[in-house]
């Protein structure tokens, strides 16, 4: 009789078990595939609230066309004067390109001297900043240099190249590689640019409160990139840097004639 009953049972059990178990896996399955649901849409929030409070996560700002032209139409008329600069000073801005791949930044850093100072490392501004790359005294001293009455570094051509790379470097860090933060922190100072950023809430240059000088600054920046084939530039041989000529030599015996080339954010 108990067989008899296991044998009717049996197969009931076996068939409840056969309908059961399909479902149980299934729940199981959706159980697995809701946790990795969750999983990424956890990852999702927790990549955009990073890159929505990474202070450098953005896009690059590029000037647009119309806050470029009007400082194109400026520089235009002195290309020439320009292009002849980077061929008189051949040799220093071989040596920069050197110096800007060993630090990692980017080429068209070199138009800094240009556009600081056209190339005059005697050139001393109204605020007292000084040399090839228009640094000022404490700045200088901060990367190394000595500045004093009887012996300012900064009119010193290799001295002031390696500190104002330096502190390009510093600031191309800083603000994440941005090329625009870092040229209005060289011109205006890194705490200026930060402040304006808090004040913002964007680290954005077009939407940053910063001097006028600073945002033409900027702007000229990118147009003279727009007259200077840097690739061009850096592919021209050159003799090796001459380290043992002063600077005054170096001026006293220009390899071209100029007429007068005042600097470049001053025209």
């Amino acid at each position: 009789m108990v067989d008899m009953i296991q044998q009717m049972t049996t197969p009931a059990d076996s068939q409840v078990a056969q309908l059961t178990r399909p479902s149980q896996t299934s729940s199981a399955n959706n159980r697995r595939q809701l946790a990795w649901y969750r999983l990424a849409f956890l990852y999702i929030i927790l990549f955009t609230l990073l890159m929505a409070y990474h202070p450098f996560s953005h896009a690059q700002y590029r000037p647009p066309e119309r806050l470029i032209a009007p400082h194109l139409v400026k520089l235009t008329p002195y290309q020439k004067q320009i292009l002849d600069k980077f061929t008189q000073f051949e040799p220093l801005v071989s040596s920069i390109f050197q110096q800007l791949e060993q630090r990692a930044l980017p080429d068209h850093l070199v138009l800094i001297p240009m556009l600081e100072s056209s190339f005059n490392p005697n050139a001393v501004s109204h605020a007292n900043a000084a040399g090839l790359w228009q640094l000022m005294p404490l700045t200088a001293q901060r990367f190394g240099l000595k500045v004093s009455t009887n012996n300012d570094q900064r009119f010193d051509i290799a001295a002031s190249t390696s500190a104002a790379l330096q502190y390009l470097s510093f600031l191309h860090h800083k603000f994440g590689g941005d090329i625009s933060l870092t040229l209005a922190a060289y011109n205006a100072g890194e705490g200026r640019v930060q402040r304006a950023i808090k004040r913002a809430g964007s680290t954005q240059f077009s939407q940053l409160t910063l001097p006028q000088e600073t945002v033409n600054y900027v702007h000229r920046f990118y147009a003279l990139q727009r007259l200077v084939n840097i690739s061009e530039l850096k592919s021209k041989p050159s003799a090796a840097f001459m380290l043992f000529v002063t600077d005054q030599q170096w001026q006293k015996s220009p390899l071209i004639n100029l007429s007068p080339l005042p600097p470049l954010i001053s025209l």
